[in-house]
């Protein structure tokens, strides 16, 4: 069995702006969990647990709907922020994004459709594009780090079409005490 997830990742130059931003919010001092810079990626689809003989069929699926979409790349960008479920009881911090959500959002749709197809349960939550940042451990210091948030709620971090996104990956999460550790399975180019 693999614990599995399709994603987007980022250049290390976004990375090193959210590292950045995560390290103005942790100024806060509230007790967060930061994603690591090196494993801030973009979910398309949680998979879980999956046996390992699955993992051919997931990549043909995806191979698929991307021939079948024909994108050549998406440009994005990252602005705004905000927290699930919602900024003054946060246990998600995230970034959102901009730039060509229209052709990510019917990208996801199309997973989503087809991996059901073949026995992933569509997630009952709607897409929201975003990407995480920290997850709350406890609500000492909420109000600081909501006034933290508050200053870069429309904050444009990196301009839209400066993120050139040219593949999706497949991952493998392997969970450690000092957080998961995410290992490229399978990449496949837009």
């Amino acid at each position: 069995m693999a614990r599995l997830f399709l994603a987007i990742n980022f250049p290390v130059k976004v990375k090193e702006k959210l590292k950045e931003l995560q390290e103005d919010l942790a100024s806060s001092r509230a007790q967060v969990r930061w994603v690591r810079p090196e494993g801030i990626h973009l979910t398309l689809k949680f998979f879980g647990e999956v046996p390992e003989e699955k993992i051919p069929a997931i990549a043909k699926v995806v191979e698929q709907v991307l021939k079948d979409l024909r994108l050549s790349e998406l440009e994005l960008g990252i602005k705004g922020m905000g927290a699930f479920p919602s900024l003054r009881s946060p246990r998600v911090v995230w970034v959102g994004l901009t730039g060509n959500l229209k052709a990510l959002v019917l990208l996801q749709q199309k997973l989503e459709e087809a991996f059901e197809k073949i026995g992933f349960p569509r997630e009952k939550r709607p897409f929201v594009p975003h990407v995480t940042l920290g997850r709350v451990k406890s609500y000492q210091r909420k109000e600081a780090l909501f006034n933290k948030i508050k200053e870069h709620l429309e904050d444009e971090v990196i301009p839209t079409g400066e993120i050139k996104i040219g593949e999706l990956i497949l991952y493998e999460s392997t969970l450690h005490p000092k957080g998961a550790i995410y290992t490229p399975l399978k990449r496949f180019p837009l």
